[in-house]
């Protein structure tokens, strides 16, 4: 039976391991635990809703298809919310861009709508909305618990036979007449397989780099790096049943019953250098906008913990997706929680079947002059 060894065990490698563990062999293997590293740490909002490009729009809407079909399948779990998206602008500029953008996603058949405060007050009666804002509802939209994701279909994919490897680092890619074989662990023990799929997320670039392979990523590691990003959740505090995302700041309920937080101008502020007291006042803060949103939180509610995620982000915003080597094939997204399932749906079929996917074409890891070859999917 051939053999798959997935790399990284967050929401694209889960994802992957539980659509091939049916149909093959599988070997994951991941330096933590499934769905604790990147996956835990971001905000996990499924969408389409800012795609400008048309064909990224429409496969984003079929990942979020994907997300809605895998929900059935596991019976409407908890750790998918298709609570919808609130969305609102107070001045001039951002009101003409929300408006232009409600237009845009209905010419294309995305769920948008323009609510009255009347409105607002049905779908979340604790949000408070300037008298002034401009909002919009967008029903379509959902979010995941990602971390509770990616271990139930870890738990789906060993269930069908796949193994699972935690807390072991891949070093090195091993090689063999030309074709990538498995891998090398910190441990200096060796894992072979038939297919290799790196879906580590940002630690992508360095695994593919021991096989000569230049993944166009942006750095993590360079001061100012956009790739790192803080999110803070919150003690138990239920006022919320979708995701907000207000002018300066995002919130949406964590799993642990209390709000996931997050703010553009703290998270692109926020690199591997910060220290952790200046994250810790910046969630701090992150609660203050928090309460001028929400005013029935208590007074008690307090900050759980800060998360400092590092999030792969490929240079020109795309997914890169597909064969870089013969025997060696790399996923890696920005957007991994909302492509996850689709990803892997269409990633099993090209692994196994060796035929390409019209759908990934655009999104090649050699389409900025990296290495590829067509030989990998054989």
């Amino acid at each position: 039976m051939r053999h798959v060894l997935v790399v990284g065990a967050g929401i694209v490698g889960a994802a992957l391991a539980d659509a091939l563990a049916p149909e093959c062999r599988v070997t994951v293997v991941d330096e933590g635990t499934p769905g604790r590293g990147t996956t835990a740490n971001g905000f996990a909002w499924i969408n389409a809703n800012r795609t400008l490009d048309e064909t990224y729009f429409d496969f984003r809407v079929a990942a979020m298809r994907e997300w809605e079909r895998l929900a059935r399948e596991f019976g409407t779990p908890q750790w998918h919310v298709p609570a919808g998206n609130l969305m609102w602008a107070d001045n001039e500029e951002s009101r003409a861009e929300l408006a232009a953008r409600v237009e845009r996603l209905l010419s294309r058949g995305y769920p948008a709508r323009f609510l009255s405060p009347a409105d607002v007050a049905v779908i979340e009666p604790a949000v408070r909305v300037p008298d002034d804002a401009h909002v919009a509802h967008f029903p379509g939209e959902a979010f995941a618990h990602a971390s509770q994701a990616a271990q139930a279909l870890v738990k789906r994919a060993k269930s069908a036979g796949a193994r699972l490897i935690t807390h072991h680092r891949v070093v090195t890619l091993t090689q063999d007449h030309g074709r990538v074989n498995g891998v090398e662990l910190a441990t200096g023990d060796l894992i072979t397989a038939d297919h290799v799929v790196c879906a580590a997320g940002w630690q992508s670039s360095r695994i593919l780099g021991t096989a000569g392979v230049r993944l166009p990523l942006v750095d993590a590691h360079a001061p100012g790096s956009p790739a790192p990003g803080l999110t803070a959740t919150t003690t138990p505090a239920r006022l919320l049943r979708g995701v907000i995302h207000a002018p300066r700041m995002h919130l949406r309920p964590d799993w642990n019953g209390g709000l996931l937080l997050a703010a553009r101008d703290l998270d692109v502020a926020t690199d591997l250098a910060t220290p952790a007291a200046t994250m810790e006042a910046r969630a701090v803060e992150l609660l203050a906008r928090a309460r001028d949103i929400l005013p029935g939180l208590e007074p008690g509610v307090a900050v759980r913990d800060v998360r400092r995620g590092v999030r792969p982000m490929p240079e020109d915003g795309f997914p890169l997706v597909g064969p870089v080597l013969p025997g060696l094939y790399v996923a890696v997204s920005h957007s991994a929680v909302t492509l996850a399932p689709h990803l892997a749906r269409l990633i099993a079929r090209e692994v196994l079947d060796g035929t390409p996917a019209e759908a990934l074409a655009p999104y090649r890891p050699g389409r900025g002059g990296g290495h590829t070859s067509a030989t990998a999917f054989v």
